[in-house]
């Protein structure tokens, strides 16, 4: 396993982080799929242990280059600097995919909660010139191939350098975006449901292949986790093996994956030091606590009727509402 770290703006705000698996030069080498993961964590934090449930299962299958995005947050998230940073974090896989063997037409990208709704935006706006030309791309270079998009707040605010402007991803659907295969908890509380079913929605509308799995219980993030959590009303909730054989599936029919492109066991190294040649086992998901904004106002989902039917606009975080923004075209 070979690790690699490269920081994506000159801030240095963001990373991307690389994990090569695939051998060159053994007798089952061929090109694999390649996944760029994108953490959750309401655009306050992010860890590199989201990417293990997801990760190690595609690993499993015989995805030989798995990454992490650690995009910026808190103070230092910027719309749409996430997005650049993502195409450059694609175009990277594609400037090295000879030297780790990925096939650069089956590039993944994958997120959850606020992840899904970078990973979402990414897939509509990869063809905009503007970004395309800060991200460093002349044509596809910082095109997703596919997406796995988990508890999404797919129309949300979002902080630019100038303040707040809402982000109606449903509405820039088009034949720019990739295939999509859709999670969520019915019961979610903070992202509503509303936000997927919108989605799949303008998904049909623009013709565009997608996939979803929707739990009839279970909260936030349930879908995407690997233990299951009992219900104070007695349900068991839902986790990532209820919908990950069909999304496989989904993502082999999409990216005329026929057969397995290369046996591998199903394991995800992480970062970290040891000897050499070695690497720790990953830590348990241990998230740390939220940076709230200065000048926010704390409100419970009770409060906040935001991502309904009716009202379909998420604030850019859960800790205030957005009462000034324009909407993005």
């Amino acid at each position: 396993m070979q690790v690699f770290t490269f920081d994506l703006n000159e801030k240095g705000t963001s990373r991307l982080i690389v994990s090569v698996a695939n051998v060159q030069g053994a007798m089952f080498f061929q090109k694999t799929p390649a996944l760029i993961h994108v953490p959750g964590g309401g655009f306050m934090f992010c860890s590199e242990s989201d990417t293990v449930a997801l990760g190690g299962r595609l690993m499993g299958k015989g995805v030989g280059v798995i990454c992490t995005y650690l995009y910026p947050v808190a103070r230092d998230y910027r719309w749409p600097q996430v997005i650049i940073d993502l195409m450059r974090s694609i175009k990277i896989l594609r400037d090295h995919a000879d030297e780790w063997g990925l096939d650069p037409d089956k590039i993944i990208i994958s997120g959850n909660s606020a992840g899904a709704f970078i990973c979402m935006s990414t897939g509509n706006l990869w063809n905009r010139p503007d970004l395309m030309a800060a991200a460093g791309c002349t044509g596809e270079e910082g095109k997703p191939n596919a997406m796995v998009l988990g508890f999404g707040p797919m129309y949300c605010g979002q902080q630019t350098d100038d303040g707040i402007v809402y982000v109606p991803n449903g509405d820039l659907v088009g034949p720019q975006t990739p295939p999509a295969f859709f999670h969520h908890a019915r019961l979610d509380t903070l992202v509503s449901v509303y936000q997927t079913i919108a989605m799949i929605s303008n998904f049909e509308k623009q013709k565009r292949p997608f996939a979803t799995y929707i739990s009839s219980c279970g909260g936030h993030g349930e879908t995407g986790s690997t233990a299951r959590i009992l219900g104070a009303d007695g349900t068991v909730g839902p986790s990532i093996d209820d919908w990950f054989e069909p999304c496989w599936r989904f993502l082999q029919n999409q990216l005329k994956l026929q057969q397995l492109p290369q046996p591998m066991p199903p394991m995800f190294a992480a970062r970290g030091e040891g000897a050499e040649g070695e690497r720790p086992a990953m830590p348990p998901m241990m998230a740390p606590p939220p940076v709230v904004p200065e000048g926010s106002v704390p409100v419970t989902p009770a409060d906040m009727p935001l991502g309904q039917a009716d009202h379909i606009h998420m604030p850019f975080n859960a800790g205030f509402m957005d009462k000034d923004f324009t909407t993005y075209e």
